[in-house]
C-alpha cells in the first residue's frame, strides 16, 4: 500500500510539473517556426543523436526511445531564448525595425514508466511550434507587412513503446495540440488591423530504435503533419469599417522525420549524429477567411527544410559528462520573396556545448548553451492580398539575425 501511495504522489508531482511547463511562452528557433529546444541534453549536442536515446527527452523525436529507461523516470527542460533580428527596409520607403525578437522561455517535460519487461508508457508536454516578434520601431515601413505576431502551441503526446525483439523497439503516440495565434499589420499610418484565434489539432508520432551491436544505437522517428484552423476575431478600420468580425486562419504544420545515431567509441566517449527532414512545403500560404467569402492571404511558398548535426559526449568523471555539437540547417526560405517580416529566417549554423552532473543516484542536473548564426538575407514582400488583389507596394530590404539559447534541466529516476 505504501508503494502504491508513493507512486500516486510521484504521478501527481509529475502532472503538476508538466502543467507548469506548458504555461511558458515560446519563440521559433529552428528553420521556419518549429522549436528545436525540447531537451537540455540535446541542446548541448546541437540535437546530434536526438532520436537515438540517451535521455528521456529523446521521446520527442522518437517514442521508442522510452524503452532505454527502466522503472519510472522524468525529465524537464527550460530554455531561455534571446533572439536578435533586425529588418532594414530601403524601398519604396526607408526605415529600420530595431530588434523584432521577443525574449521567451521554452519548456518541455517528459515522464515514462516501464509497465512490464517489454512495454513502456510515456507522456510528453511540449511546445513544438511557436514564434513571437514585434519591432521596436512599430512605425517603420515594414509594419505594413507585419507588426506583432505570436503563435503558441501546447502539445500533449501520450506514447507506448514495445520491445519486439532484443535490440529492436517500436513506439507510437498521439498528438493533442492547442494553438493560439495573433497577427497584426499596419493598414494606414493611424490604424493597425489585427486577428486573434485558437484551435485544437490532432496527429501522431511513431519510431523505432535498433541496436545492431553493443555500443551502437540507431533511432528513426516521425511526427505527423497537423493543420490548425484558428477561429477568432478580425478587426480592421478599413476592411471591416472598425467592427469585429469572425475569421478563420489556416496554418499547415509540417511532418518531421528524424534519423539519429549514437556510437560508443570508448567506454567514456560517444559520437552522435542527426539528419532531419521537415515538410515545410505544406506551408504555401497563410489564408484568413472572412464573412461574405472575403479572404486576406499571405503567400509564403516555402520549401522543405533540412537539419544536419554531429556531436559528442565525454564522461569526464563518473558524475560529470561533457558534450558539444555543431549543426547546419537549410531554411525552408530560399528567396527574398518567400521571407516574411514575422519570420526573417535563413540558413543557420549552430554551435553548442553542454554538461550533465549526477547529483545523486536518482537526480541528474543538465545545462546547455547554443549560439545560432543566421545567414544575412534579403526581403522583397508586398502586404497580404485581399481577394487575390495586392493591398500595397512591394517593400525591399535586408535582414540580419542571431539567437542565443541558455538551457537548464533535471532528470529524475524515481
Amino acid at each position: 500500500m505504501r508503494n502504491f501511495k508513493s507512486r500516486q504522489n510521484v504521478f501527481r508531482l509529475a502532472a503538476a510539473g508538466l502543467a507548469a511547463s506548458a504555461a511558458c511562452s515560446s519563440a521559433a528557433t529552428a528553420g521556419g517556426f518549429d522549436i528545436h529546444e525540447q531537451s537540455t541534453v540535446f541542446l548541448g549536442s546541437a540535437s546530434a543523436g536526438a532520436a537515438a536515446g540517451g535521455s528521456l527527452g529523446s521521446m520527442f523525436w522518437n517514442p521508442a526511445a522510452t524503452a532505454q529507461f527502466p522503472g519510472l523516470n522524468s525529465e524537464s527542460s527550460y530554455t531561455l531564448i534571446l533572439p536578435d533580428a533586425n529588418i532594414d527596409i530601403n524601398s519604396p520607403l526607408a526605415g529600420n525595425s530595431g530588434n523584432i525578437g521577443i525574449d521567451a522561455v521554452a519548456s518541455a517535460s517528459y515522464g515514462a514508466y516501464q509497465v512490464s519487461k517489454d512495454v513502456w508508457v510515456g507522456i510528453a508536454i511540449n511546445s513544438p511550434f511557436g514564434l513571437a516578434s514585434k519591432p521596436e520601431n512599430v512605425g517603420y515601413p515594414g509594419s505594413y507587412l507585419g507588426v506583432t505576431t505570436k503563435l503558441l502551441t501546447i502539445n500533449a503526446n501520450p506514447t507506448i513503446a514495445y520491445r519486439i525483439a532484443p535490440g529492436i523497439t517500436i513506439g507510437a503516440g498521439v498528438q493533442i495540440e492547442w494553438a493560439q495565434g495573433k497577427l497584426q499589420f499596419r493598414e494606414s499610418p493611424d490604424s493597425i488591423a489585427q486577428f486573434g484565434g485558437t484551435d485544437w489539432a490532432f496527429g501522431g508520432t511513431a519510431g523505432i530504435t535498433i541496436e545492431p551491436r553493443a555500443g551502437t544505437t540507431i533511432g528513426l522517428g516521425y511526427r505527423s503533419q497537423m493543420t490548425h484552423e484558428l477561429e477568432g476575431t478580425f478587426h480592421s478600420d478599413g476592411i471591416t469599417s472598425g467592427f469585429n468580425v469572425p475569421g478563420t486562419a489556416k496554418v499547415n504544420l509540417p511532418d518531421i522525420v528524424t534519423l539519429s545515431a549514437r556510437q560508443e567509441i570508448t567506454p567514456t566517449t560517444r559520437l552522435l549524429g542527426t539528419v532531419e527532414w521537415k515538410n515545410w512545403s505544406v506551408f504555401k500560404q497563410l489564408p484568413l477567411d472572412l464573412p461574405g467569402g472575403n479572404q486576406l492571404a499571405l503567400d509564403t511558398n516555402w520549401h522543405d527544410g533540412w537539419f544536419f548535426s554531429v556531436g559528442g559526449e565525454y564522461d569526464y568523471s563518473p558524475v560529470l559528462t561533457l558534450r558539444s555539437g555543431v549543426a547546419y540547417e537549410i531554411s525552408p526560405i530560399r528567396d527574398a520573396s518567400e521571407r516574411i517580416v514575422q519570420i526573417p529566417d535563413n540558413d543557420r549554423v549552430w554551435l553548442s556545448i553542454g554538461a550533465s552532473y549526477k547529483w545523486s543516484d536518482s537526480i541528474t542536473l543538465d545545462a546547455g548553451y547554443s549560439h545560432i548564426f543566421v545567414q544575412d538575407g534579403g526581403i522583397s514582400r508586398s502586404p497580404a492580398t485581399f481577394n487575390g488583389f495586392p493591398t500595397g507596394p512591394t517593400f525591399n530590404g535586408t535582414v540580419e539575425a542571431s539567437i542565443d539559447l541558455f538551457s537548464v534541466g533535471v532528470r529524475t529516476k524515481w
